[in-house]
Parts: structure tokens; C-alpha cells; sequence
């Protein structure tokens, strides 16, 4: 019997770990495969009745350096989207088991017979990549990991910030920031609340202190424009203790033009005299925050 042609679901990780790959190999080397640890997937109906707007990809190795086939000390991982014409040319979609399952690809494995179960939603409403993201068999999901999974939070306005992550201006910018400057005025977000909020065991009434609405959203927007369009600030800068920083600056003032107002000031030759830490010294969100403000008293000397 060969084994299961299995594809990977959109969202499932940022990316696969080719330690992991590699780990998965070696014990598959030593052991064979073994039996009572079956790889877990979703039959292909299954995956095309829940599937929505998501993609599925063909996972594949190929040589890292030179000709010929890949091996385990030189490959790489490349996923291929499957056009949905083709989706009934495979088995399912691999719930639980990615790096056994790439590992099981090379060809001094290839006599090895994996063993499968088939993955059962344990709700109608459940989310297929909701359900891969609550199982602990392999590693567990990092906070990337859910921030580029596409779960919905339930809540727009959480959905709206972690979008924002995937905008090619801010892709590199770490989420810590976004959440500080999209919580002006109220209590900010975290990446535990953020987590339940995507698996579903919690709701945004669950967490009473923040409050994010339109406002809070609008808010963001304009300073996020006021970064952006600041010629001298580049994304890298964009850190979770600057987003504290400005976010304590708003709530001294309650004004977020003073903030827009302050950011514009922002050149060279300002950041080094009041965003630059002294030797042997680090900003942290109050030094941000007092930079802010003496920058904006300088002006208005």
C-alpha cells in the first residue's frame, strides 16, 4: 500500500522547519515509521467543503546545492499551489504530521509505510486551520505563526491590526508595535488575548479593558500615515517600546494631533539629540515617551 498523498492547507504555520524535517527523518531512519503515531489528516470532500477562500499546496523536495536528488544534508522546501482542478488527484490535507510526512519523501525512505487517521472537526463552525492550530503533537504554534494564519479573531478591529502585518510596508514590523498604536486610549492588546481570540475559547467582551472600535482604528490609521510619510523614520525603527512610547505620549495629552504634530518633527538630526540612549543605556517606552514631549517643548520655544 503506498502512502497517502497528502497536501498543506494555506495558514497551516509561516513555514515549515526544516530541523523539524530533518529530526523527523532521523528517527524514521533509526526506528521505522512507527505505527501508533499514524499521521493525521482531513479526506479531500472534507477539506473541499470547508476549505473556502484558502489555497492548498503541493509540498515538494529539492537539492540545496548540486545535481541529483535531495538528501538530508542538502534540500530544500518548495510549495506549489494546486489548482483546484486537480484537488481530487490527491488524498487530503495533512492535519497533523508535516514534518513526518516531508521527511517520508526522500528516497531512502520511500519503502516506509506510514499509517494515517483520518481528522475529525469536533464542531460544524469549526475552522480547519483552527482546529491544526490546537494540536500539540509537533511544535507549538508561535505567536508568527498565528499572526500570518489568516483565523479570524471574531472582531474586525483585531482583524484589521493583524491585516495590517501582512501590508508590504509593515511586514517586517513587529506586531507589538501595531498593537500599542491601534490601542490609543485604551488597554493594549496581547498576543495571549490575540491566540484565544483565534482558537475561539475567548471573545473581545472577554478582555473588559480594551476597547477597540472605530475610533481606536482611526486613530492608528493616522499615525501610521504620519510614520509613513515621515521620509527619515524607516520601518525597522517601528519597535514595540516606540509604539509604547507614542502611545504614553497620547495618553499625558489626549490629543492625537500633538502626537501626528511630534512625529513630523522627527529627522536625523532629532532622533540622535533625543531618541539616541546614552552609553550603556537602552530606550524603553518612557524614554520614548519624555523624547516625545521635550521635542515638541523645543518647538514651542
Amino acid at each position: 500500500m503506498q502512502n497517502l498523498k497528502l497536501l498543506f492547507i494555506e495558514g497551516n504555520r509561516k513555514e515549515i522547519d526544516k530541523t523539524n524535517v530533518v529530526e523527523s527523518y532521523n528517527k524514521i531512519k533509526a526506528y521505522g515509521f512507527i505505527k501508533t503515531m499514524p499521521i493525521e489528516y482531513f479526506p479531500m470532500q472534507e477539506v473541499k467543503d470547508k476549505l473556502g477562500d484558502r489555497a492548498l499546496y503541493k509540498p515538494t523536495l529539492i537539492r540545496k546545492n548540486g545535481n541529483g536528488e535531495p538528501v538530508i544534508s542538502s534540500f530544500e522546501i518548495k510549495l506549489t499551489p494546486v489548482s483546484p482542478e486537480e484537488y481530487d488527484n490527491y488524498d487530503g490535507v495533512c492535519a497533523d504530521g508535516q514534518h513526518r510526512t516531508m521527511a517520508l519523501m526522500f528516497s531512502d525512505l520511500e519503502e516506509e509505510q506510514a499509517t494515517y487517521i483520518e481528522a475529525k472537526l469536533p464542531r460544524e463552525d469549526m475552522d480547519i486551520v483552527t482546529y491544526i492550530s490546537m494540536r500539540n503533537n509537533g511544535r507549538k504554534w508561535s505567536n508568527e505563526d498565528f499572526y500570518a494564519s489568516s483565523i479570524s479573531t471574531g472582531n474586525v478591529y483585531a482583524d484589521y491590526i493583524l491585516n495590517k502585518k501582512k501590508e508590504k510596508d509593515y511586514s517586517k514590523v513587529v506586531p507589538a508595535f501595531l498593537f500599542n498604536i491601534y490601542t490609543f486610549g485604551t488597554s493594549t492588546l496581547t498576543p495571549t488575548q490575540i491566540k484565544s481570540l483565534q482558537q475561539g475559547y475567548k471573545k473581545m467582551s472577554s478582555f473588559g479593558k480594551v476597547q477597540i472600535n472605530k475610533d481606536t482604528q482611526e486613530r492608528g490609521d493616522k499615525v501610521l500615515k504620519a510614520l509613513k510619510d515621515n521620509q527619515f523614520l524607516t520601518s525597522d525603527r517601528f519597535t514595540g517600546r516606540f509604539g509604547a512610547g507614542l502611545k504614553a505620549f497620547y495618553t499625558d495629552g489626549g490629543n492625537i494631533d500633538k502626537v501626528i504634530r511630534a512625529i513630523s518633527l522627527i529627522n536625523k538630526e532629532t532622533w540622535e539629540k533625543y531618541f539616541t540612549p546614552t552609553f550603556g543605556q537602552s530606550m524603553e517606552a518612557k524614554s520614548y515617551k519624555e523624547a516625545l514631549a521635550k521635542l515638541l517643548k523645543q518647538v514651542k520655544e
